[in-house]
């Protein structure tokens, strides 16, 4: 079982996950399947290909990796974050079922047994294997035949929890595999011509001097456009395809109400806590006391020092049975720990501090070197200087930032020389070690001990009491009985002195309100309200009632002139000073032979620029303006004076003094390569995107969770 804990901890969450393209998925694009503006709920949380996954067919999976989870991490409640990641796995394993298992079976593609055994105990070892399984005292810190004797253990033992969850990391293996092998598919078909190469080269390397005069559009003052709406209007529908959402999203105005614990509410739970202390001590069965006055069940569980908080560890293992302890007020809850019994472990737990001094090189002089520096430390630590401080000084590994503190360990954790040397010493042993990792100062910091302790947890959060709840969510309730309209909404906000705020870009898959987590319940109102629809009173954050009106729909390959105004408005703004600069380019230039004598016509500077390319259009005093240098690396005329020229940032008149051509080469490989692998690289980023697209899948979820 700690094998495969070490191997589902060292791979994260991709077991969960890794039925989309390298987890993409999770941070891609919101999938757009509902327009805005309501209407018939669709009995189905998603669509891939044509076919319908039902609502029922969706949870009964959700719920078992949700079951699968709780298991795992012996954990009796999931807060909504957990639930919403453990959600969003659950659709992309049925993506891969769906989708990429139908892309692997048309293709051909599998993974073999070999294959399989390959990767586990073959030739080519997968990296998570290697990393689970690794050996310090094997040569090459790796022995296979590790690995087929825990697999000896796992297929010929009875405990079907471990089997189970070993065909689960089989099944991650072929499922990667499987996602390799169509990858390097699609990046097989990518072909680079050598004109490509030879532009990129050409773009990089041939380079022109100019001499220029820029009139920036900053120059000009935004206030001095007069804007129409007819114009902005007219200016939309000519740019429309520049105005299109890239993704389903809404723009919602809120007001908050906080019933955040009080000081009275703190103090209640406090009294509560201390009040405990005599009738927990009286209680002749623990469990059911427990069970019926704490926020946790009852674990009778005997447990290791470190499994318990540090602030009661030392009293939990050196009192008696029967003994409170507490109330103990840690983040955010008192607890009281109320000792049932004690029983032995089968290893020790052991505590040390280190500090790691590292060998850099590897000659003999260089571990001289370090052995010496760890041992001027261990004198100065046996004169009296505090070893917490010297670690911070000279540790070279996470723990310096704790004093060097390594907690509880237990026994086998450590490389053996190390828990050896702590295993055979005591508390207050101070000494200097060599192993693979370095040379250590050690410091025991606790005696060892097979000693456990099986304890009641007598546990209340601080919360908001029924009252101060009460209080805030009637004042809510009023303000939304007396708001129907956005109206409304904003006049009783402006009268009761209530402070809007405002969510953007609020997708269909955020579980959150700008300043607030939890807030899964606003956005599906969201998805299935109208525009000016003010909402029922919602919660978010566990302590906050929220009111929000809708005030934008905007969806995915559409163009909403209200939606884009903000942008429209700048780039109508940009583009009549464009227009008007041009024009003052325009008619100083008239007679002007060269861009001095522009330059003292308009009363600009000439600015000199020298090696423009096409890949780098950086102007001095400007900035980056690619569309000015796309102009200038198109231009071959001499000693000209060329303008006036729209540019992204300024408006220019320029004269080029000297073309320095690409010098000459006769191997593009390098270009070749670079281009292959941007494009390979995009491929493999970008493939199940376009994927989505062709199946037509379609997302529901937000319709329900």
């Amino acid at each position: 079982m700690a094998i495969l804990t070490k191997i589902r901890n060292r791979s994260g969450l991709a077991i969960g996950v890794v039925g989309i393209a390298l987890g993409l998925f999770v941070v891609s694009d919101a999938l757009n399947s509902f327009g805005g503006g309501g209407g018939a709920q669709s009995s189905n949380v998603g669509e891939i290909d044509g076919e319908s996954i039902g609502v029922k067919q969706f949870d009964d999976k959700l719920q078992f990796n949700l079951d699968n989870y709780q298991k795992r991490t012996q954990t009796e409640s999931l807060d909504e974050a957990t639930r919403t990641q453990l959600r969003d796995q659950t659709w992309n394993q049925m993506l891969n079922d769906y989708m990429m298992a139908k892309e692997y079976s048309q293709l051909g593609l599998e993974v073999s047994e070999e294959e399989l055994a390959d990767m586990i105990y073959g030739n080519n070892i997968h990296p998570q294997i290697r990393q689970s399984f690794t050996d310090p005292n094997s040569p090459t810190g790796f022995d296979v035949n590790t690995v087929k004797r825990y697999l000896k253990n796992v297929t010929e033992g009875t405990d079907e929890a471990v089997k189970a969850q070993w065909r689960e990391f089989e099944d991650y293996l072929i499922t990667e595999t499987l996602q390799r092998k169509y990858a390097n598919l699609l990046k097989r078909g990518v072909y680079t011509t050598s004109l490509e190469a030879k532009n990129l080269y050409t773009a990089r390397t041939q380079s022109k001097d100019l001499n220029l005069v820029a009139l920036a559009y900053s120059t000009l003052a935004d206030s001095s456009i007069v804007v129409e709406d007819s114009e902005l209007k007219s200016y939309f529908k000519k740019n429309v395809d520049k105005y299109k959402e890239r993704e389903n999203s809404r723009k919602l105005e809120f007001v908050v109400w906080d019933f955040a614990p009080t000081t009275e509410d703190s103090m209640e739970v406090q009294r509560w806590a201390f009040d405990q202390v005599a009738q927990f001590a009286a209680a002749e069965n623990d469990t059911v006391y427990v069970d019926i006055n704490s926020d946790v069940k009852f674990d009778a569980t005997a447990k290791r020092r470190s499994d318990f908080p540090e602030s009661v560890q030392s009293r939990l293992f050196r009192d008696s049975a029967g003994t409170v302890i507490g109330p103990i007020f840690e983040n955010g809850k008192y607890t009281l720990y109320k000792i049932a019994g004690t029983s032995s472990d089968s290893v020790f737990s052991m505590r040390a501090s280190h500090i790691l001094i590292r060998v850099e090189g590897a000659t003999d002089v260089d571990t001289a070197t370090a052995q010496k520096k760890a041992n001027d430390i261990l004198a100065r630590v046996r004169k009296g200087e505090d070893f917490g401080k010297l670690a911070a000084e000279f540790g070279s590994d996470g723990t310096k930032d704790r004093g060097g503190d390594l907690g509880w360990f237990t026994e086998g954790a450590m490389v053996p020389a190390f828990n050896d040397a702590v295993k055979n010493g005591k508390k207050g042993d101070q000494f200097v070690l060599k192993t693979q990792f370095g040379i250590h100062v050690i410091k025991i910091t606790e005696d060892k001990s097979k000693k456990l302790v099986c304890a009641g947890v007598l546990e209340r959060s601080v919360g908001a009491s029924e009252k101060t709840s009460s209080v805030a969510y009637n004042d809510a309730s009023q303000f939304a009985a007396g708001s129907r309209s956005a109206a409304d909404f904003n006049k009783n906000m402006e009268e009761k002195g209530l402070t809007k705020r405002i969510a953007e870009f609020v997708r269909e898959t955020d579980n959150f309100l700008p300043g607030y987590n939890d807030a899964r319940e606003a956005t599906r109102w969201a998805y299935n309200a109208k525009v000016g629809d003010v909402s029922e009173v919602m919660t978010v954050s566990n302590d906050k009632y929220v009111i929000a009106t809708l005030t934008l729909i905007r969806e995915k390959g559409k163009a909403n002139f209200d939606a884009a105004i903000e942008r429209v408005k700048v780039d109508f703004i940009k583009d009549k000073k464009a227009e008007q600069l041009q024009e003052k380019l325009k008619t100083a230039m008239e007679g002007a032979n060269s861009i001095e004598a522009l330059s003292t016509k308009i009363n600009q500077a000439v600015t000199p620029v020298g090696g423009l390319t096409f890949d780098n259009a950086s102007i001095p005093y400007v900035g980056v303006d690619n569309l000015f240098g796309g102009t200038v690396a198109g231009t071959s005329a001499l000693n000209k004076l060329m303008g006036p020229v729209k540019g992204d940032v300024a408006v220019y008149a320029y004269q080029i003094n000297k073309v320095t051509p690409a010098p000459a080469i006769t191997d593009y490989s390098m270009q070749k390569n670079e281009i292959s692998n941007a494009l390979q690289q995009r491929i493999e980023y970008g493939y199940f995107e376009i994927l989505k697209e062709m199946k037509n899948v379609k997302d529901n979820r937000f319709l329900y969770y």
